[in-house]
């Protein structure tokens, strides 16, 4: 039927000249007419009065997918028994509220400019919209290259059908079909498309494209689509910088993350490595800091046993002597050593000496110390025996690791630019020979780099490089070096087409590359002759992490919060001491020099600055001259004073030189103690060993001088006396 001037003036309008001018879609028919092909390089070849002067089911005469007798059993779409034409828009826009609808089939771009309409032939387009929206290719024919064999992936067989590995000349000959899992991708792609993609056919690459990119096959087969000799090309592309000046990508199929490939690590073995475990459990700056509480406790210990000593007897000078003399400094650093080995001991031994007799700073310091003491030993030996038993591999799995070794990366040279721009600071070193990481692999094998990083998806199913692997010893790490999409390249007006097959798959569908190559692999039991994958047995596990200094933050705040209170009390008690007060009941008792009252008095009140050579005979005289009077008054009133201490007293005098940290001293001391009914405990100072020395003088009978002197000769001669 032709609409004329009954349709109000949406017609049918005459398209012949319009598809006749169309020269490079020029076509012949099945019954040898002139004709026009339907898209741009594939579908249907349609007579040149296709859509023109009248209303009729045009599809269902002259499209192939409307062909019942090439149905293969399978559904005709609905839109090939409706009938259309092609109208004048304007018109029809202008006078009649008819549905109008630009040619997907002649875009504006060739040349042409065609509208048809389903309302102007009383139709409904409402099923070819359906189909339009699900064919986003419009059944085209697609030719696409392929790079190269990657088992499983892509490859030919031989007359046998026998695997090929390497391309030879059945790779140029296409009536060798190919098999593999990208094929089976593609297989379920035109299922799903419903016609959208008729076919597709393969090819190889061209040998000029592979003379200009002589290092990727893959980046040559890209050159090819720039060149318009294929549609596309079949493979594992990266998207890269370089091939998108070339051509367009679908969307990512997959995404292949490039990682660290190593030598399969040994066992550290050596003895440096083993005595080194002794001290694995804390890291460095934790060792500095224990060493550095133990100083600084053992320093304070110092200044608060021997402070008001120093002031009595180490510091007594004259105007002309130095303010801090020689031989004072290496008394001072003679404690200080002694304190330090002290202190170590304690920590070394899981604990502190007690003393009930020392003054309260010193107690607060040795408070939280012991805390301290507690918590590192304890987390020492938990963590120690772990250290002790395990076995560290001896390699660098980490990318940072390598960089940080200085080590030499192979890389393939496609990514390049993305590798450089990501690890400026790695030593990479990218292949120029053919052969895709073969060839990065022949690197290494060269000696040329010490690691490789390789795209986990693009080789852990390549069997045969697995297998070279295996005989190389080499492993892959879990360590990422960087992340690329994987997609096909293809034409820029195929991209979106395609695209939307690839998600309606993955959506809608269950088709995915990933899932056709877990299949494949399945069906065909792919497995390489060893395990490629670095042992998480010889992994650096969690459970070997070092202590650090910010796991014992409370201890160590807790010790300095002791030591800053001793500190203060040490302060406070000394400023009280310069005044001239008497030392408050709260910081207790204070170490001193003294011997006792009368010796401490005449030998501090004395102007004359004494070396020690001078300073012991005196005491020594003063000594005797006491212990004399003392008996001899004794003697005299006995009779009459038997109930007064100050005239009848037994005493008992003892001299210790001690180096253990006893009654608050930090420092080896001799002790004079007199027990009437009152007690006073006056000391001075001297350095040297542990042994002690002591006399008795019993007043109430007499005692030879000759055994006194001797006692004190004793004494003052020993060579722990300074």
């Amino acid at each position: 039927e032709e609409y004329g001037e009954n349709n109000n003036g949406c017609r049918c309008l005459n398209k012949t000249a319009d598809l006749t001018s169309l020269t490079e879609r020029a076509c012949t028919t099945s019954s040898g007419a002139p004709g026009v092909t339907l898209t741009l390089r594939s579908g249907s070849c349609a007579p040149l009065n296709y859509g023109s002067n009248i209303c009729q089911p045009h599809d269902l005469v002259d499209d192939a997918t409307c062909d019942v007798s090439q149905a293969n059993n399978s559904d005709i779409p609905s839109y090939c028994f409706q009938s259309w034409c092609y109208v004048d828009a304007d018109a029809c826009v202008r006078d009649t509220d008819n549905a109008v609808y630009r040619s997907s089939y002649f875009p504006v771009e060739s040349g042409v400019d065609m509208f048809y309409s389903y309302d102007a032939c009383n139709s409904t387009g409402n099923s070819w919209m359906e189909f339009v929206e699900r064919r986003a290719l419009g059944g085209i024919h697609i030719k696409a290259s392929v790079p190269s064999y990657l088992e499983p992936m892509i490859f030919k067989r031989d007359g046998e059908g026998n695997i090929i590995d390497e391309p030879g000349e059945e790779y140029y000959d296409n009536s060798v079909p190919y098999e593999g899992a990208y094929m089976n991708y593609i297989k379920e792609i035109m299922r799903i498309a419903k016609g959208d993609i008729t076919n597709v056919t393969y090819t190889y690459k061209s040998r000029s494209s592979t003379l200009k990119h002589p290092s990727s096959h893959y980046t040559a087969a890209v050159q090819d689509i720039e060149n318009g000799l294929v549609d596309m090309s079949i493979g594992p592309f990266w998207i890269t910088g370089e091939r998108l000046k070339l051509a367009a990508f679908t969307v990512p199929l997959i995404y292949d993350r490039t990682v660290l490939v190593i030598p399969k690590p040994g066992s550290k073995n050596s003895l440096s490595y083993q005595t080194s475990k002794v001290l694995a459990p804390f890291t460095a700056g934790l060792w500095g800091v224990v060493i550095l509480v133990i100083v600084c406790t053992s320093l304070l210990s110092v200044w608060f046993a021997n402070g008001s000593a120093t002031k009595r007897v180490l510091r007594r000078r004259t105007k002309q002597q130095p303010r801090f003399s020689r031989q004072q400094f290496g008394i001072y650093a003679r404690l200080s050593l002694d304190s330090i080995l002290e202190k170590g001991l304690f920590f070394f031994s899981g604990g502190v000496e007690q003393d009930g007799g020392s003054s309260l700073p010193y107690k607060l310091l040795m408070f939280g110390f012991g805390f301290f003491i507690l918590i590192s030993v304890s987390a020492y030996v938990a963590n120690l025996a772990a250290f002790l038993t395990r076995s560290v591999p001896d390699y660098v799995a980490t990318m940072e690791g390598a960089v940080k070794s200085n080590l030499k990366i192979c890389g393939h040279p496609a990514l390049a630019g993305e590798l450089t721009s990501k690890w400026p600071d790695a030593r990479f070193v990218f292949s120029e020979s053919e052969g895709e990481f073969y060839g990065v692999l022949e690197d290494y094998k060269a000696g040329k780099c010490d690691v490789l990083a390789v795209g986990r998806e693009d080789t852990m199913i390549d069997l045969e490089l697995l297998n070279l692997f295996c005989d190389e010893g080499l492993v892959y790490t879990n360590s990422l070096v960087m992340e690329n999409p994987i997609a096909f390249p293809v034409r820029p007006d195929l991209a979106s087409g395609l695209s939307y097959w690839i998600l309606q798959g993955d959506k809608y569908h269950g088709v995915s590359l990933k899932n056709s190559v877990d299949r494949y692999t399945a069906e065909n039991k792919f497995q390489p002759k060893c395990n490629v994958e670095l042992s998480a047995q010889v992994s650096e596990r969690n459970d070997y992490a070092q202590i650090m200094p910010t796991n014992m933050f409370f201890p160590i705040i807790f010790w300095l919060g002791f030591a800053i209170t001793a500190a203060i009390l040490q302060i406070v008690h000394l400023w009280q001491v310069k005044k001239g007060r008497k030392s408050s009941a709260l910081i207790g008792r204070v170490s001193t020099l003294n011997l006792f009252r009368n010796i401490d008095r005449d030998f501090v009140s004395s102007k004359e600055d004494d070396d020690l050579n001078i300073k012991l005979p005196r005491i020594t005289t003063m000594l005797k001259q006491q212990t004399l009077q003392t008996r001899e008054g004794s003697s005299q009133d006995s009779s009459t004073n038997n109930g007064d201490d100050g005239l009848i007293r037994r005493s008992r005098v003892n001299f210790h030189n001690d180096c253990a940290d006893r009654g608050g001293s930090e420092s080896p001391q001799d002790r004079f103690e007199e027990n009437a009914g009152n007690s006073c405990n006056d000391e001075f100072l001297a350095v040297g060993s542990s042994e002690s020395a002591s006399f008795d003088c019993d007043i109430a009978s007499p005692v030879a001088e000759e055994e006194l002197n001797l006692r004190i000769r004793q004494l003052l001669y020993t060579p722990s006396v300074v």
